[in-house]
């Protein structure tokens, strides 16, 4: 049966979605075979559309095509890691500091906005309870995309979500090695403080407080998951 109730055009995204959210999650593995058959049976579609999903994947650089052997899910690069941090806090910088200057709490959408990021922040403290690193980690990319609408910059915004895919992996293990939920949270809530009473300079130094903290782990989980890892020099 298929898993995925919508019109064919849309099918390839939400297996692109589904594999992409797998990969970043760890429930395959970097070096793990993957196979269009039995990921088409397992979501009751033709290979059409996981096909589809593969290419954008390997293109994005997550998967590997083996030809007749398979997909192998790519192992994290160091050197792409470094580099997409870098980028995403440059283009996260511009996005909280706009954020900032053009909240508006007088508006319709900024009352919108303020409710959902509101809704974020709960379900990060639920998850935080139950130790659920899945739906923190989720709500975490739900914090940051809202923040992105906020600035209003699409463009920016397309970019920041493609760069930190390959931040991603890492940024999962350090959620799950760390724990340090409260912590992040409360960063959370300080941004979101610091946006609404217009501070754009205050913003930017917290939001660089926020992702450097995360970033000083990366060389241990580096060490202790070396086999996710290939050199740096890949």
């Amino acid at each position: 049966m298929n898993k995925f109730p919508v019109q064919r055009k849309t099918l390839a995204h939400d297996v692109y979605k589904h594999l992409y959210t797998m990969i970043i999650t760890l429930k395959h593995k970097p070096g793990d075979m993957i196979y269009e058959t039995a990921i088409a049976d397992e979501l009751g579609l033709s290979r059409t559309p996981v096909r589809e999903a593969i290419h954008l994947l390997a293109a994005e650089g997550f998967v590997q095509v083996i030809p007749q052997k398979g997909i192998r899910v790519s192992f994290i690069s160091k050197r792409k890691v470094q580099e997409a941090f870098q980028v995403r806090e440059s283009l996260e910088v511009i996005a909280f500091q706009e954020a900032a200057r053009r909240w508006d709490a007088s508006l319709l959408q900024t009352k919108r906005l303020q409710t959902d990021v509101a809704y974020i922040l709960d379900q990060q403290r639920a998850a935080s309870e139950k130790k659920d690193v899945d739906s923190f980690y989720q709500h975490d990319e739900m914090f940051h995309d809202k923040i992105l609408e906020m600035c209003g910059n699409e463009t920016l915004s397309a970019i920041v979500r493609q760069v930190r895919g390959h931040v991603n992996r890492i940024r999962y293990l350090e959620f799950f090695e760390s724990r340090d939920m409260k912590r992040i949270i409360h960063d959370h809530e300080e941004l979101i403080a610091l946006i609404e009473q217009n501070d754009a300079n205050g913003v930017v130094k917290r939001l660089k407080q926020h992702l450097g903290k995360a970033f000083h782990h990366y060389d241990e989980i580096m060490e202790k998951y070396k086999d996710y890892f290939v050199a740096q020099a890949e």
